[in-house]
């Protein structure tokens, strides 16, 4: 009964912390790193962007959809009518790429899978 009640206990404590959004992996880690050093100028630490300007990332349908048209926006820029966003695929590796993504799609409300190195290393080969 005990390893039932713990178990239970562990399940809830999961689910609240998912829910809070904090997936303290160190992906999440260094992703948000990333994101705070490089894209937080743009983007906003709160990810609500710059209207007109830059996107907001927050409940955005585009960032906690399909991971693959992110991870090319993300390595391969964009310009469109809210302005330009760099390619970072010559500036950061797999690995900071996945965690930022990561990241975005754990933050404030939105709630997506992770993304990770090898899902950014064969969209790069594309």
């Amino acid at each position: 009964m005990r390893t039932v009640v713990f178990l239970l206990v562990l399940i809830m404590l999961a689910a609240l912390t998912w829910a809070q959004g904090a997936p303290e992996t160190p992906l999440f880690q260094e992703g948000k790193e990333v994101f705070e050093n490089i894209c937080a100028d743009c983007h906003r630490l709160n990810g609500q962007g710059l209207p007109g300007t830059y996107p907001a990332l927050a409940k955005n349908s585009f960032v906690v959809g399909d991971p693959k048209p992110v991870i090319l926006t993300v390595l391969n820029g964009r310009k469109g009518a809210l302005g330009q966003m760099p390619a970072w695929k010559d500036r950061l590796s797999d690995q900071q790429i996945a965690g930022a993504i990561t990241f975005i799609r754990n933050s404030w409300s939105n709630r997506a899978p992770a993304v990770n190195p090898a899902q950014v290393a064969a969209a790069r080969q594309k």
